[in-house]
């Protein structure tokens, strides 16, 4: 699909609904982590247009199809700020689009006033596209809490310096 989506992330809103939780529902499927991210997406949308004390989503689509998802915001009182999901479509290639949406992120997070970008993400197969994205786009693995969402699945500590 190279060249086919609008490589230029832009930040979400009302009229995104359906395509982006098209994205989240294509991406996570029946996994015990979709409930969460729509719930996510659904706050990051009626934050739109002005996000209350910055982040929300950022979102790459073109004729109505979401290509990227990015969820994030400011961790109150901190320089850091978390992302809270970062999902590319099934069928675009990571490496596509994967690093300019986390270049995005990172741009509005310094825009914020932040230095430092940390995910919490569940070390699990329906998540695996997420994880390997990060990795290759500067997160460094900082913790593991071993059997946290269920036994065999820890909690993962990423971060990233900006």
């Amino acid at each position: 699909m190279t060249g086919y989506f609008n490589a230029a992330p832009r930040p979400l809103h009302p009229g995104d609904a359906p395509a982006a939780r098209a994205l989240v529902l294509g991406s996570l499927g029946a996994t015990p982590y979709v409930d969460r991210v729509l719930e996510l997406l659904d706050q990051a949308i009626a934050w739109h247009p002005e996000p209350r004390g910055g982040g929300g989503g950022l979102l790459i689509e073109r004729d109505g199809t979401a290509a990227a998802l990015a969820l994030f915001g400011p961790v109150e009182g901190s320089i850091a700020w978390r992302l809270d999901a970062v999902l590319i479509a099934p069928d675009v290639e990571l490496r596509e689009i994967g690093g300019i949406i986390l270049d995005a992120v990172a741009d509005q997070v310094r825009q914020g006033g932040g230095s430092l970008l940390v995910a919490e993400l569940p070390a699990d197969a329906a998540v695996g596209r997420s994880i390997t994205l990060l990795r290759a786009n500067g997160f460094r693995q900082e913790g593991r809490i071993p059997d946290y969402f269920r036994d065999g699945v820890a909690l993962l500590f990423l971060r990233r310096a900006l």
